[in-house]
Order: structure tokens, then C-alpha cells, then sequence
């Protein structure tokens, strides 16, 4: 072989095109030339069929190569790696490996010239595999002079360098044996190491290299040129850029930084930008992403960097962006940016900030101390105490104090927690009250209490008379009424087995449903429907000792009763009419054979009896008496009295308007003005949330507010949660009384605005969700708790206590629907208790702290026109929780003032 075969390779862009095999053969094997000319033909079909898996390509190689002679194999294995050259590095590196591993295994000979070419374009092309690195050094060394196979080295691994493979983690090992095997020593390798890696863009770098890199960069440190090259590298895949920035700093690049010889591309806040954005979430090995810590050298690195990043100017420093989907705060990195005195951008509160806890390396005091960011760095921490799932409902005790002790920034703002819920304690609502004093009982371990200083003459200085009063001024729920279904309690605790009589406050009771403007109270064995002038109807039937769930719903003067034995159900299958019990059916639509049991189970209770009062109205149709069509799960309904609406929840499409009588749908009709479009431009109408109903004649005003004949609410929302769940709502009631109202608690949505009897109008209460399916909690609009009261229980909703830090009031919430239909028990009573002054407050709070039958006497003298026996166990009712709540005050101050004379000083 007299000349060099590298004639036979492509150029670097006909790579995908390489005829080297066929080629060769022409000059070689004349007689294989046709054969060979075919055989890369049809690499060029196949590789077409496999484009998208360029594996199963050099797979099907494989099995053409068996029936090739030995010569041929390496020129056919470079040829399928030729045009695999931009398929991604690894399906042409096992053609390359394939190559040398035929000249290895038959012994062939090699040409020199061929070989070091036809790896620089496999480098080139980012498919040369990382374990022939070595393979190729060994062969320029054994077919070059030292100082030449060190060139050949140094143009190969250039080449490596500019591809999108990935580099070996050997390559500083490998350089400077080859740069001493050349008499350079490790001058000449730093050399080479720094511009390659200079010049590294885009792609993984091995944490091994960095780390040999920055052993060998650190006595021999690149010019300025080569280090802003350095700066630009942003190594890619898992990694937190620790080992890179402990190269730069090994190297002097990050001091050429801070001495200002050096700028990186973007400037300076740019790179630290960068390199937040690029590390705080890595990818894991079982998928997805997940944030880490950033190496500590950057938020020194960031001190150091202060003065030139102040003095730089421009836009603020941004800290919260990544690579992916997330954004969020390392509380190490803005503590140091913040120490530095370096802007950074805010970009709100809900934007997440992760506090690493034991495994922070900072004390985070300019982080605590700045107005905006400290607070919200409370927050986080304070929210590492609270249970993490579902599963755990434990809370930790202590503050953000407990677990950054010494900071006087997060002491201020864990204060300003205690003080308001102090305050709480002192006037806010009852139930507000009850929960404050559990957060104060777990929040004041002794390193708070060590830390805030007039904690114990505060609690010392305040009791619960202030709650007591707001709380009978607010409005008790037990102020409505319902006599008619009163009675009806009142008759099923008659009839209540044994086993029922304890089942909550409604022994006999099941659970309802509604065809409003009538609710259907139904128990094992009765159901009455009640409207709210009078009982409708009433049955009797047998449910099967084995349902797992039951319920009956009203319709036109009959009863659908429906059961399922299934465990665990979601519905009722099976049916019977009250009328017909010999005669039980599969009804065509049981997605609303369900008790009302929340907004999931029943909506807010408004599915309407037709205008006739013959039917009930189920979304898509109409059921009445006799039929077998079932009850749909389109529970969502609006009326203005002529038309109805129908949606479902979660359907998240538009309200579709029915005929009254025969419930067909009809063209769409817009929704009237008041539920059209929230009055307030930055917020969204919630649409599942809109009410809408005709007051029923025999009533003459709505405690929710009326207007025209009408009741309802529009309800709108703004999401600034972090978890994408509306927080901020401003509801709007038909009669004009408005309320913005933000949630502390997911879940808890806001449904209606009570005006309590013999309340002005401004004075507002919100209704809202409560922690169980058919619970009510009631807020003031700037979020003080007031009562909560829990709902129906029934067969699907178990009576299950809920975990909270509340006494319930007396009675049972009606679904939100029927709250429209209530009327004031005693006006005159209600106008006594909006007018309690502080005085009859404090005498009410000493009777209850005395005994029963002093609270009784205090109830007679300060509320004489309060004669109802229902209004007269809430008053007392509330003022015990008054009194309990202000034991509780009194243990806790003398908890804390306990702790605080065993810590204190030793007496002389």
C-alpha cells in the first residue's frame, strides 16, 4: 500500500453520504466492487426506515457484516459510522468500535494516515465513543515521534471539543502523559486542558475532569482570555455546578472576576443569574427534576462579587428562574445577594423560597432583616413545622425561632405571629379564638419564648371577654330558623332506635337531598319533604339490611328511593318509588343518586322542582313520578325564574339553558347581567360557584339578600396561590352588599354574604366551605373566624371527626342552597345581642368562669328579651367556650412565665 487511503473518506458534511466502502473495494476487491456498491446502497433504505431508532440500524448492519469477509469489516463498520454521523454519538461510535475491533480480532493492517483522519471525523461528528480515547492516544503514540502523536493528540481532542459528544473523564490523566511523553511537563497540558475546556459549550462535563482540572489549572493558571473562556462553560446534566465553580476559583478565574480583569459575556449579575438558574433543580435518575442545594462557594463567591455586582447597574439580579418548569428561592443564595447589597428581583410571594434547614450554610440575618424577603422567609420555615401530607396531621412545635435561633430578623417577624394571634385571642371570634390558643400552645416553645420579650405580659394583660362580645355581635348561626323543619328533627329523635339516638345532633336523620325550594330529610326507614312554609309530603319503606348507601329525593309529591350494595360506592344503582316498593329498577342516569354530602355530592343543594311542582329538574331532563331515567350528575343550576340553567361541576362548559317544564335543552341564552362578568377586571368569574334562584312567594326577604324578586351570588377569584388554587375572592351579593375575602387554608372557599339580624347592612359575614364535606365556617371579610358548624352527615360521608382546634355551634348546617330560605328566629333578641356592650361581655365571661347556674343568672339579667330556649343554650354555649378559652390563656401564661424563672439568672 503505497499511498494513503484517507482519499477514501468524506469530507465533515458528506459524512451522511459515505461511499468509503464501496470505494475502497473498487481499488481493493474488484471482484466484491458490485456487491459492495449494493450493500451501501442499502444502508442509505435502511437507515431512511430506522431514522427515528438509528439502534435497530446498526443492528441490521450487524446481521449484513456476518456474511462479509474480515477484510472488509473495518471500511464497511466506518461507513454505517460515516452516515450515523449526526444521529446522535452513540449508534456511530459502536460502528466506529465495531471497526477497530475487526482490525484487532483478524489482524489487519492499519494505515496510519486513514486511522488518524478518520477518527478526527468521527470526533468531529461527536460519535467518537469515550473508551476508544485511549485506544486512539495508544496508536498516535506507536505511529508518531512524541512531540507529533502530542499535535495529532491536541487537533483531536480540539475537534472532540467544538462536537456535541461529551468529553472523557480521563482527558487531563491522558493529556499530560502525552504532553510529558513530549518533554512539555504540565505547563504545556494546562495549556491545552484550559483552551479545551474553554471553549466547552452546551454539554455534559465529568465532575472527575473538573476536579483534575482544577489539581492541574491551580499552579498553572490560564491567561484572562482562556478564563472568561472558563466562565462560559455552564457544565449540562445531573450536576450543581460545585465541581465547575471549584475549578474557576482553583483556576483564578473568579478572582479575575472579582478584580474586574475579567467580565463574563452578559456581566456579571447575568452569570450569577445563570448559574442560579442553571443549577437549583437537577434531573433525577428516576425521572423528573428535583431542587438541590447550591454549592456553598457560590453565595461566597456572590460576598466577594458585591461591590462590582452594586456598581454594575442594570436590571436587579434574578435568583428564583431554572432551567424548568419551576421558579423558587434558594434562601442561601438570596441571604447572600442580600448580604452583598445586591437588588434582586421580586417576583411576589407566591414564587417559593426553600429554606434547607439543617443542611443551611448561612445564618440567613440579611435575609430575616430585609422588609419584603423576611417575612416570607418566616413563612417558609414556619411551614417546615406543619404536617407534610395527608397521612400526617402532626404538627411540630416551636417557630421559626426554634430552628434559626439568634436571629433577631426572623424573632421580629415570628412576634408580629404571635401578637396577631394574640389579638385573636383577645377580640376575635370565638372559633378563631379556640384555634389561636391551640397555634400559641404549640408556637411558644422555650427558645420563643426566650427570644420574644412581653409574651407573658401580653397574655397576662388580655382575656376572652373581647371575643365573647364580637362574637355575640357578629351573629350566631343559631339566630335562623326554620320552624317547620325543626319539627321534623324533632319527630325522627322520637322515633330514633337506641343505636341512632347517639349519631350526632340529628338522632334517626340519614341525610338529605334537595328539590329545592324543598329538602328532603330522609332516615333508614322515613322521608318528609319540607318547603318553607310547610311539610310537603311524607313515606315510609325498607331499605336492604346490605346497602352500603342510600338516599331519597322529592319529586312532584312521590319519593325516589335509591340504595347500592357496593362497598365503598360512589352512587346508588338500584331504585323503588315510595308508591311502587314491589317494583325496584336500574335507573338510566345514577350520577346524582347521591345524599348531599359537600359541593362534590349535591353542589350547593340548588336543583330545582319544576314550575308545576310536578318534577325535579336533573340537568339534562326532568324526573317525574313513575320515571325510570334516574338523576344525572349535572348538578350545577341557575333560574331567574323563567329559565334555568344547567351545568356540572368540573365540566368547564358553558351554562346551557332548559325548558322549565320538560327540561329539553334550548338555544343558548346569556346568563343574566349580575352573573355575566365579575365587576372587578383582574379576577375570574368562578363559574361552578354562581347562584341564582327565585325566592319562594311564601318568604319575604332572604337573610343573603334579595332583589327583584331574586336571591344569589357571583363569586370571582384571583389565583396568586403557589399551588394554583384560587386564594383571593370577592363575592357580590344580588342585593349589591359586596365582600373581598382571602383564605388561609386550602378548600375553604367562600359561598355567601350573611347579613346576621338586625345587622346594618355593611356589617358582613362570610359563609364558606368548611373542613368536613357539608360543614359552614363563617369569617368576617379581613378573615377572622367566627363559628363553624358542621353539616349532614349521610351514608357516603361518614360521621368521621375531623381533626381541628374548634367547639362546633349547636345545630346542623342546611346545604348553602337552603341558607337563601331561613328567617330570623327572634329579632328582638337579635337586636339584644348586636348591641351587647363590654360590660355585659365581662359579666357573662365571670359567671362562666363561677358555674353553670351563674351564667344562667347573668344571661337572665344582661339579655331579659332573650326568652327563646334555642338562643339561650347558644348564648351560654358560647360564653363556656369563652370561658374554657380564657383557662386556657391563664395555663399558657403560666406555662411560659414558669419556663421563664427556671431560665433565668441565678440569684446572687
Amino acid at each position: 500500500m503505497t499511498a494513503s487511503l484517507d482519499a477514501l473518506l468524506p469530507t465533515a458534511t458528506g459524512a451522511h453520504v459515505s461511499t468509503t466502502y464501496a470505494d475502497w473495494a473498487d481499488a481493493h476487491d474488484p471482484d466484491m466492487a458490485g456487491a459492495a456498491r449494493d450493500l451501501v446502497a442499502e444502508m442509505g433504505t435502511e437507515l431512511s426506515r430506522f431514522r427515528s431508532k438509528p439502534g435497530r440500524f446498526v443492528d441490521t448492519m450487524a446481521v449484513r457484516a456476518r456474511r462479509l469477509p474480515s477484510a472488509h469489516l473495518p471500511w464497511f463498520w466506518d461507513t454505517v459510522g460515516h452516515r450515523l454521523i449526526g444521529h446522535g454519538g452513540r449508534p456511530g461510535g459502536r460502528a466506529y468500535a465495531a471497526a477497530r475491533a475487526a482490525e484487532a480480532e483478524h489482524e489487519l493492517a492499519v494505515d496510519p494516515g486513514y486511522r488518524r483522519a478518520n477518527a478526527l471525523l468521527f470526533a468531529r461528528g461527536g460519535a467518537m465513543p469515550a473508551k476508544e480515547f485511549a485506544a486512539h492516544q495508544r496508536f498516535l503514540a506507536e505511529t508518531s515521534e512524541p512531540a507529533a502523536a502530542h499535535a495529532a493528540l491536541d487537533t483531536f481532542l480540539t475537534a472532540w471539543t467544538a462536537s456535541p459528544a461529551d468529553l472523557p473523564a480521563d482527558l487531563v490523566r491522558r493529556v499530560k502523559a502525552s504532553a510529558k511523553a513530549a518533554g512539555q511537563g504540565d505547563v504545556e497540558a494546562a495549556r491545552l486542558v484550559g483552551e479545551l475546556l474553554a471553549t466547552t459549550r452546551n454539554k455534559s462535563v465529568p465532575d472527575a475532569l473538573l476536579n483534575a482540572a482544577a489539581s492541574l489549572l491551580r499552579t498553572n493558571r490560564p491567561t484572562d482570555t482562556v478564563a472568561t473562556g472558563l466562565l462560559a462553560i455552564f457544565p449540562d446534566g445531573a450536576t450543581d455546578g460545585g465541581a465547575w465553580l471549584r475549578m474557576l476559583i482553583a483556576s483564578g478565574a473568579t478572582e479575575a472576576m472579582e478584580s474586574g480583569r475579567v467580565v463574563p459575556q452578559g456581566g456579571l449579575r447575568h452569570w450569577v443569574g445563570n448559574f442560579v438558574r442553571m443549577y437549583q433543580y437537577a434531573a433525577q435518575s428516576g425521572g423528573g427534576v428535583a431542587r438541590q442545594p447550591l454549592p456553598a462557594e457560590l453565595c461566597d463567591l456572590v460576598e466577594r462579587l458585591g461591590p462590582r455586582l452594586r456598581a454594575e447597574g442594570g436590571d436587579p439580579l434574578t435568583v428564583h428562574t431554572t432551567r424548568h418548569h419551576y421558579q423558587g428561592f434558594d434562601a442561601d443564595v438570596l441571604d447572600a445577594c442580600l448580604a452583598a447589597g445586591v437588588e434582586v428581583v421580586d417576583p411576589g410571594p407566591q414564587v417559593r423560597m426553600r429554606f434547607w434547614g439543617d443542611r443551611s450554610r448561612r445564618d440567613l440575618q440579611a435575609l430575616a432583616a430585609d422588609p419584603v424577603f423576611g417575612p416570607r422567609l418566616e413563612e417558609t420555615v414556619h411551614a417546615t413545622l406543619l404536617p407534610e401530607g395527608f397521612m400526617d396531621r402532626r404538627r411540630r412545635p416551636g417557630t421559626a425561632v426554634t430552628l434559626l435561633p439568634g436571629n433577631k430578623g426572623i424573632a421580629r417577624q415570628v412576634a408580629a405571629r404571635v401578637d396577631k394571634l394574640v389579638a385573636t385571642v383577645a377580640a376575635g371570634g370565638m372559633a378563631g379564638a379556640e384555634e389561636a390558643l391551640t397555634e400559641l400552645e404549640l408556637l411558644l416553645d422555650g427558645p420563643t419564648v426566650e427570644a420574644l420579650d412581653g409574651i407573658a405580659d401580653a397574655l397576662a394583660g388580655t382575656d376572652t371577654a373581647g371575643t365573647l362580645r364580637r362574637s355575640l355581635t357578629a351573629g350566631l348561626p343559631e339566630e335562623l330558623a326554620w320552624p317547620a323543619l325543626e319539627k321534623i328533627y324533632e319527630d325522627f329523635a322520637k322515633e330514633a332506635t337506641e343505636a341512632e339516638a347517639g349519631d350526632g345532633p340529628l338522632p334517626g336523620v340519614s341525610g338529605v337531598t334537595s328539590t329545592w325550594p324543598v329538602l328532603t330529610v330522609f332516615g333508614r326507614h322515613r322521608a318528609v319533604a319540607v318547603a318553607p312554609d310547610r311539610v310537603r309530603a311524607s313515606c315510609r319503606y325498607t331499605i336492604p339490611d346490605d346497602a352500603t348507601m342510600f338516599a331519597v329525593h322529592y319529586v312532584g309529591g312521590s319519593f325516589l328511593v335509591s340504595w347500592t350494595a357496593k362497598p365503598n360506592p360512589y352512587r346508588c344503582d338500584t331504585a323503588i318509588w315510595s308508591d311502587h316498593p314491589d317494583d325496584p329498577f336500574t335507573p338510566d342516569e345514577v350520577g346524582g343518586l347521591v345524599p348531599y354530602g359537600g359541593s362534590l355530592n349535591g353542589a350547593y343543594g340548588f336543583q330545582f322542582e319544576t314550575a308545576d311542582d310536578g318534577g325535579r329538574h336533573s340537568g339534562t331532563g326532568i324526573l317525574r313520578p313513575g320515571g325510570k331515567q334516574g338523576i344525572d350528575s349535572d348538578e350545577l343550576q341557575l333560574s331567574d325564574g323563567s329559565t334555568i340553567w344547567t351545568n356540572a361541576v368540573f365540566a368547564k362548559h358553558p351554562w346551557q339553558p332548559v325548558h322549565p317544564l320538560t327540561g329539553e335543552r334550548e338555544a343558548v341564552t346569556p346568563l343574566p347581567d349580575f352573573l355575566s362578568a365579575p365587576t372587578d377586571s383582574t379576577m375570574t368569574l368562578a363559574t361552578e360557584a354562581l347562584q341564582l334562584a327565585p325566592l319562594p312567594k311564601a318568604l319575604p326577604a332572604s337573610p343573603m339578600g334579595t332583589r327583584d324578586g331574586l336571591t344569589g351570588t357571583r363569586i370571582s377569584f384571583r389565583t396568586d396561590h403557589r399551588d394554583h388554587a384560587p386564594d383571593h375572592y370577592l363575592l357580590e351579593s344580588v342585593d349589591g352588599r359586596t365582600a373581598r375575602f382571602t383564605i388561609d387554608r386550602k378548600g375553604q372557599q367562600p359561598w355567601a354574604l350573611w347579613t346576621p339580624p338586625e345587622a346594618l347592612a355593611d356589617e358582613t359575614v362570610v359563609l364558606a366551605e368548611a373542613q368536613t364535606p357539608t360543614g359552614v365556617r363563617a369569617y368576617t371579610p379581613d378573615g377572622t373566624l367566627l363559628w363553624e358548624q358542621d353539616g349532614h352527615h349521610s351514608p357516603r360521608h361518614p360521621r368521621v371527626p375531623p381533626t381541628r382546634h374548634v367547639t362546633v355551634s349547636g345545630g346542623v348546617a342546611l346545604p348553602p342552597a337552603f341558607w337563601y330560605l331561613l328567617q330570623t328566629r327572634d329579632s328582638t333578641a337579635s337586636q339584644a345581642l348586636r348591641a351587647t356592650p363590654h360590660q355585659t361581655a365581662d359579666t357573662l365571661l365571670s359567671a362562666a368562669l363561677e358555674s353553670q347556674e351563674s351564667l344562667n343568672a347573668a344571661i337572665n339579667t344582661e339579655f331579659p328579651t332573650i326568652t327563646d330556649p334555642v338562643l339561650r343554650r347558644a348564648v351560654a354555649a358560647v360564653a363556656e367556650r369563652a370561658a374554657n378559652a380564657d383557662s386556657r390563656r391563664r395555663t399558657l401564661h403560666h406555662r411560659i412565665t414558669t419556663h421563664s424563672r427556671a431560665e433565668g439568672p441565678e440569684a446572687p
